[in-house]
């Protein structure tokens, strides 16, 4: 059997007009009623470890390591400033 006689024997599958629009209307009514609740705990978790540069396990990668340090020590320093300029006064 060649590849022409699969294709004159296939039967293209079909909806009516009215039925298609019937089921995108309520695939557009779920999927909007997904996009208003909450996001779930867990995936804030994961997006917070991701930001971190932390894996799901828990465990920080060396290089988000130092940019925390970084992050950490750049705000120990403006606050030094902050106090510094206080003391100033």
């Amino acid at each position: 059997m060649s590849e022409s006689d699969n294709d004159e024997n296939k039967v293209e599958p079909t909806l009516e007009p009215l039925l298609q629009a019937h089921i995108g209307k309520q695939l557009r009514n779920m999927y909007e009623a997904m996009t208003r609740e909450p996001v779930p705990e867990r995936f804030k978790l994961l997006l917070d470890q991701l930001e971190a540069g932390e894996n799901p396990d828990g465990h920080v990668q060396v290089n988000a390591r130092k940019e925390n340090a970084r992050k950490e020590n750049a705000r120990k320093d403006k606050a030094r400033a902050g106090a510094n300029k206080a003391g100033a006064a």
